[in-house]
């Protein structure tokens, strides 16, 4: 559908790679207007599911790689004491009353080429990068990293971090499906993909080198795969190790987190014996209503 313009970006990329870019500044920057135009439109995205399996576009991070390259920085005023510098080719985005999207001042914005549906509220300090995806009805509070893919009704708590990935080109980026939880200060990075559902407690992080262990199913989840959890018991205290891998995955992601897991901040012993905080799913959920009261009688246990 978008060839000709995948085309062109491949182009400009390859003499981007070669130090050639810049004395073909004046054909590149219309071809990557029209990038940063259907990325806003959700005509185009960095990574969709095809047949129930996530891809990564890899020519449109390329086209976003390009920006940096082609731009200049330029210093943006809106009022005599409001000022910030970025390169020209990506400012803040404007957002038109027709597109449903709330926007709370002071500080709260979305970065040229970032998409957010219908219904969508971004709420002071929220910010969505460049290549963020922000499906419809969809609260954000934090901060959306460059290219994440967040589903709809999800709720994105205050001071959450989305991470952003841009290079290398095969690095896939965060994926979190519908009707995501994520606590307060809590974190999905480095590629991690949340299934639908899925609910983060307040401060739980998970980056590609982060096992969440999953008592429920006696298996832990690694950026290499599914692998099996090992408990070890002292007194009433449980403590967890993560054993042989089970089912390998491309490890060029995260953890692939399944729907429904609600998770809270655990207890696992290292490799050399000593204890690290990890991530451990307490229960499952099938819908919404559930999710208050166990998130709740997690927390109590």
């Amino acid at each position: 559908m978008h060839q000709i313009l995948q085309k062109k970006i491949e182009k400009f990329y390859e003499l981007k790679q070669a130090g050639q870019l810049l004395p073909e500044k004046e054909k590149a920057l219309p071809v990557l207007t029209d990038l940063l135009d259907l990325l806003e439109k959700g005509h185009i995205r960095v990574a969709e599911p095809k047949q129930g399996v996530w891809q990564v576009n890899k020519w449109v991070k390329k086209g976003i790689l390009l920006a940096f390259v082609l731009g200049d920085n330029r210093i943006y005023q809106d009022t005599p004491v409001t000022w910030f510098i970025d390169k020209d080719t990506v400012p803040l985005r404007k957002v038109g009353l027709e597109e449903g999207v709330r926007v709370v001042p002071p500080a709260a914005g979305l970065r040229r080429g970032s998409y957010a549906g219908p219904g969508c509220v971004f709420m002071s300090p929220a910010y969505a990068n460049i290549g963020a995806y922000i499906d419809a009805n969809t609260m954000v509070e934090g901060l959306a990293g460059s290219c994440c893919q967040v589903g709809q009704h999800c709720h994105l708590s205050a001071g959450t971090v989305i991470g952003g990935v841009l290079d290398p080109i095969e690095a896939g980026p965060v994926i979190i499906g519908d009707y995501v939880l994520l606590g307060e200060n809590s974190g999905v990075t480095q590629g991690t993909r949340l299934g639908n559902l899925v609910t983060l407690a307040s401060g739980v992080h998970i980056s590609r080198a982060t096992a969440v262990l999953d008592p429920v199913n006696k298996v832990a989840y690694t950026n290499k795969g599914t692998a099996a959890l090992i408990e070890t018991k002292n007194g009433s205290l449980k403590f967890f190790s993560v054993g042989e891998l089970i089912q390998e995955k491309d490890d060029s992601y995260g953890p692939q987190i399944p729907a429904g897991a609600l998770i809270i901040p655990g207890v696992a012993i290292s490799s050399t014996g000593t204890l690290k905080q990890a991530p451990l799913i307490t229960k499952y959920i099938q819908k919404p209503e559930e999710r208050a009261y166990a998130l709740e009688e997690a927390l109590r246990q």
